[in-house]
């Protein structure tokens, strides 16, 4: 699906507004994300945006797939050092102030700018980047509400196929399957450095408080050292609690939500310990409103769980492998903005869109959690856009 030509312009007027305002002359881009988000193709490119004007498209390869994609103009990269002259040949004035992603960019090829560009300065224009991303348009929402249908079938395959003796890799294979039949694409762009994340995750029973290198609440055992996160070899046993926490991606634009499982019966103080899951889901969600500071809503949930719930020590992980925050924005990549987390100064706005995910964590009893992406809507909270029923699901 080709991203409207109105999109493309409406993303590039936006950029260049805060260029003019922060001072920069013009943006060189080339983190896959923002490529895509500016220009429309994920091809190997790198995309200049000026201060005013039209942009320039320098694709690496594929070219002719780049054309295809784009409505901006693109020309043969046939390597950094040309950038210059390029900008020059389109009738581009040389930026004195030019705006890379600090953020993502490898040293090796900041000092490759540095000798291409001479005596001009660089800034960090990723901060705004992100910030415009958070907020999601119209279109984009509609993409991650089509996003949105693929894991409510890998839920009901999940039920038709969990019994006993199957591990976890294996129950999370099948699904994995039965989602890119459903049209996940496989792929999940994350931003952070030294990022790894799959398709999703099985954890089950004490496998799922095995703390480790993510950072997320629930990280699981993982299948070897190499890879440590995510389902093991382990079987998974009758009246364990199941989390089936699964990314899916339509698009390039990505869901995240997670349910709770079991086979055969799950214990009182896992299915208390979820209703109270379910509880703090909701009034984060209702938290969610614009104009909120997505900090305040993290104190304002953590001391409600501290005062209301004898679960303190046991929400969003345990011990030192507690994490700060209880949700995440998302859309082309798993960790974008806003988070609600500790500390945060992002002025939720409509349209910002969040995967909020409150879980407990039992040790060497399992876990218990829920998530949904939402999208910032108006004085009644935040509007799922994940709609799988909440409760656990029990099979017998």
């Amino acid at each position: 699906m080709k991203v409207p030509v109105s999109e493309l312009q409406q993303r590039i007027n936006v950029l260049q507004e805060t260029l003019q305002r922060e001072g920069f002359d013009g943006a060189l881009l080339v983190q896959r994300a923002d490529t895509l988000y500016y220009s429309g193709t994920a091809q190997n490119i790198h995309i200049y945006i000026p201060q005013v004007g039209q942009p320039l498209v320098m694709a690496y390869r594929d070219v002719a797939r780049a054309k295809e994609e784009t409505v901006w103009t693109v020309i043969p990269l046939l390597g950094l050092s040309k950038i210059p002259g390029y900008l020059e040949e389109a009738g581009l004035p040389l930026p004195k102030v030019l705006g890379l992603e600090f953020d993502v960019l490898p040293v090796s090829q900041y000092e490759r700018y540095r000798k291409a560009f001479q005596e001009i300065r660089f800034v960090d224009v990723s901060p705004f980047i992100r910030l415009q991303r958070a907020t999601k348009s119209t279109w984009e929402i509609a993409r991650l509400e089509e996003t949105a249908l693929v894991y409510p079938q890998v839920l009901a395959y999940a039920q038709e196929i969990l019994r006993p003796g199957l591990t976890e890799v294996e129950f999370d294979s099948h699904l994995e399957q039965k989602a890119r039949a459903a049209g996940h694409e496989g792929y999940s762009r994350v931003r952070g450095f030294n990022s790894e994340f799959h398709f999703g995750a099985i954890f089950s029973g004490s496998r799922a408080t095995v703390p480790g290198c993510f950072d997320g609440p629930i990280v699981g055992k993982g299948a070897s050292i190499a890879f440590p996160q995510g389902p093991s070899k382990a079987i998974i046993q009758e009246g364990e609690s199941i989390i089936v926490d699964f990314v899916t991606v339509v698009n390039g634009y990505q869901t995240d939500q997670t349910r709770l499982m079991a086979y055969g019966n799950l214990s009182p103080e896992l299915l208390a310990a979820h209703a109270t899951v379910l509880e703090v889901e909701e009034r984060l969600r209702k938290a969610m409103v614009p104009g909120r500071i997505a900090g305040e809503i993290y104190a304002e949930i953590m001391t409600w769980v501290k005062e209301n719930t004898p679960y303190e020590q046991n929400f969003m992980g345990y011990g030192q492998a507690r994490v700060a925050f209880i949700g995440h924005g998302i859309g082309l990549e798993l960790d974008e903005l806003p988070t609600i987390s500790r500390g945060a100064k992002e002025v939720l706005v409509p349209g910002m869109v969040v995967a909020i995910e409150p879980k407990f964590v039992f040790p060497d009893l399992g876990a218990v959690g829920i998530e949904d992406t939402v999208v910032v809507d108006g004085d009644e909270g935040a509007r799922f856009l994940t709609l799988s029923p909440r409760e656990p699901f029990i099979v017998r």
